[in-house]
């Protein structure tokens, strides 16, 4: 079994602690990597949605033991109907729903269901806007200014008995059913670089014996933003690779966040990548170089699991 020292952030109140992390075969942890929050009673399972075209998107469907939902993104306008099927399974109500930023393929589909419930639920949706400066930044697509002013125009529109709640504070916490999930970045306006996925909402979801921490697209200044304000949050048992695993964070946010496992929400054609600019085969080094062995991707397990 591989064994490997990991240094918190240099600068912090845990700089220069270390901590030791063993990983397990692939599919089998045998190991755990301690909260550093207090345990939750409760539990829940996490269901990565695969896309059912192959396409680049986020969509997590979590459910608590008491048989809460909590969804993140979605995907596409096209995933949708995918979508509903997961959620009426589930019981056609969700709790809590997180997006991340106002990508079409973290947000479209949401923006369709709200359109058009279909007797579908929702009681909660959560997201923090971005400014428009920022909205602007994108000028390599300017599809995407128009695509998320329209999903903005949805959320203040709605009318179906859906609290809209615009975040736009890091560290809260939501307790929801015995699991707890703690906010570790919002918008941020002031970057501009990489702009959409820069202003990606980060959070930490955990039970009582196991934790995830969803990245959405982080960019390097982003996730570098929310480990310096909490580098104590940033341990886990399964790390949502950020922007699918390629061009997201950097190399030494990933050296000094405590994981054991990565969730790739990543087609095949960017899992195995023939474009230059897709870096994707340059990240899985870095998770080979960490001595990761354990994970989970969507193009490859079809629906895969977290119990």
């Amino acid at each position: 079994m591989d064994r490997r020292i990991f240094l918190k952030i240099a600068g912090t109140a845990a700089a220069g602690l270390a901590a030791d992390r063993a990983f397990g075969k692939t599919g089998n942890r045998t190991a755990k990597v301690e909260s550093p929050a207090e345990k939750m009673k409760g539990h829940f399972t996490l269901l990565q949605i695969s896309s059912v075209s192959d396409t680049i998107g986020n969509s997590y469907l979590i459910r608590t033991a008491g048989g809460k939902v909590i969804m993140i993104d979605g995907g596409f306008e096209a995933e949708q109907e995918n979508l509903r099927q997961k959620i009426a399974d589930a019981g056609n109500v969700v709790d809590l729903w997180f997006i991340t930023h106002p990508h079409q393929d973290h947000m479209g589909a949401l923006s369709e269901i709200l359109a058009d419930r279909r007797g579908m639920t929702i009681r909660k949706v959560i997201y923090s806007r971005c400014t428009d400066e920022v909205l602007k930044a994108e000028t390599w697509a300017p599809q995407n200014e128009t695509d998320a002013k329209r999903y903005y125009s949805v959320l203040d529109t709605v009318t179906e008995g859906t609290d809209i709640t615009d975040l736009h504070t890091t560290g809260g916490r939501f307790d929801i059913d015995g699991i707890g999930i703690k906010v570790l970045g919002v918008a941020n306006p002031e970057l501009l670089m990489n702009s959409y996925n820069n202003n990606s909402m980060i959070l930490r979801i955990w039970d009582r014996r196991k934790s995830v921490i969803i990245l959405g697209d982080a960019g390097v200044e982003c996730g570098d933003k929310a480990l310096a304000a909490y580098p104590e949050w940033f341990t886990c048992d399964y790390l949502q690779m950020a922007h699918h695993g390629q061009n997201g964070c950097s190399r030494e946010f990933y050296n000094n966040v405590k994981f054991m496992a990565c969730l790739w929400p990543t087609p095949s054609w960017v899992w195995e990548p023939a474009a230059d600019w897709i870096k994707t085969k340059e990240t899985r080094k870095w998770m080979d170089d960490l001595g990761i062995t354990e994970h989970h991707v969507s193009c490859l397990e079809k629906d895969w699991l977290l119990e």
